[in-house]
């Protein structure tokens, strides 16, 4: 089987990011399950050696994002169809991007299935986390790309729930396939005290005999980042041992700041910016807690993610304390693989810290089994299969159904 991965979002120099992981995980899932995938986007998706095929941007995006986004379109009109009269794909698997709507029209015209993976609604991402000019037409984008599609992949239940209350949609048509993990590099096997001898005197000093506590994420509303910067207080008040190693930037990071000169808790906390993908596994490697503090959207709407750090977490064979909203309860099971805080209370997470720090055999019980459900259960190779089964599904139902 052929398959064309195409990816219709703006992408630019910078390499990491959750989209990245899961573009990365989800392309060598197929590859594994014996899928030959090519790609095609404004820049290289993946370093694995895909075939890929440009389909540029205009340069002016970062004036005119929303004009750029719509032009695209036109640009998509121009190329797809080269790209599928070449390669001939039996079937299109697209990221769904703002404005983006052309790709299932070209899909139906040569009778090939378009499966949409779907990680939110534009037009309340951009009314919510963006600024978004022409709000109709993005939403009659929405509504031509979600109606034409030939099958639907989200990340949550949640978000399926909302899909078809917005736009009456058949419920078999959406396929809910939460975010996976690598577990071969986020994994329990790291030599954690070889990569430590490798670090900086300066952080090897601030860090041995710690009980570190790792965090991943930039440091969006949903991340609950102020949240976890309000328990550090509470947590080194009890236990002067904890240090928290915070990994990640993004808009909430100067208001972490100033929580934390506030609290008078800096030296308690360690933020290293962005950092290499390859070097987060190592880096939480050195944790004994994982965290993941998320919250419910601003707005007061449920949070409709599938965190590919929570799945990184569990791939780690750590202890994870973590919020249960949306999705996350569904995978963290209180006691079980993990601990559930609530949210939005940083208390509570000051406690289970202090609670888990002291309770070793705990700790690696969470772990291990946490470790397992993330093989077992979130490998992308099993969120690829997912996709792969629905696929020859439709491949093989008469073109007339």
């Amino acid at each position: 089987m052929k398959l064309l991965f195409l990816r219709t979002d703006f992408v630019g120099a910078q390499r990491v990011g959750g989209s990245f992981s899961h573009v990365k995980g989800f392309l060598h899932g197929m590859r594994e399950l014996g899928v030959e995938v090519i790609t095609a986007a404004a820049a290289p998706v993946a370093d694995e050696g895909y075939k890929f095929y440009p389909i540029e941007y205009n340069p002016f995006y970062s004036n005119l994002p929303e004009v750029a986004s719509i032009a695209h379109n036109q640009t998509l009109r121009r190329k797809l169809p080269k790209i599928l009269e070449r390669e001939k794909p039996d079937a299109i698997y697209q990221r769904h991007s703002e404005f983006v709507y052309v790709p299932s029209q070209i899909a139906a015209a040569y009778g090939i299935p378009l499966l949409l993976e779907v990680n939110g609604i534009e037009t309340w991402v951009k009314k919510n986390w963006g600024l978004l000019i022409f709000r109709g037409l993005l939403a009659q984008s929405e509504q031509v790309q979600f109606q034409a599609a030939t099958a639907m992949f989200v990340v949550s239940n949640v978000l399926k729930q909302e899909l078809l209350r917005q736009f009456d949609l058949p419920p078999e048509k959406i396929h809910v396939n939460p975010n996976g993990v690598d577990v071969e590099e986020f994994s329990d096997t790291i030599d954690a005290n070889a990569f430590f001898q490798t670090l900086p005197k300066e952080l090897q000093e601030r860090w041995r005999g710690k009980f570190l506590c790792g965090f991943v994420g930039t440091f969006g509303e949903w991340h609950g980042v102020e949240v976890l910067a309000k328990a550090v207080k509470p947590t080194v008040e009890r236990n002067s041992r904890v240090h928290f190693l915070l990994i990640g930037d993004g808009k909430l990071r100067s208001s972490v700041e100033e929580i934390l000169k506030a609290d008078g808790v800096q030296e308690h906390v360690t933020m290293l910016g962005l950092v290499p993908h390859s070097l987060v596994p190592k880096y939480l490697s050195l944790c004994e807690v994982l965290l993941s503090p998320h919250t419910h959207n601003p707005d007061g709407t449920v949070f409709f993610g599938s965190p590919t750090k929570l799945f990184e977490y569990m791939g780690m064979g750590k202890a994870i304390i973590a919020a249960g909203v949306g999705q996350i309860g569904e995978v963290i099971h209180h006691e079980c693989n993990g601990l559930l805080m609530r949210e939005r209370d940083h208390i509570d997470l000051a406690e289970k810290i202090v609670y888990l720090a002291e309770r070793p055999d705990l700790r690696e019980r969470l772990g291990q089994a946490a470790r397992r459900d993330a093989v077992e259960k979130f490998a992308w190779k099993e969120n690829a299969r997912r996709v792969l089964e629905v696929c020859q599904k439709l491949l093989k139902k008469p073109k007339s159904e």
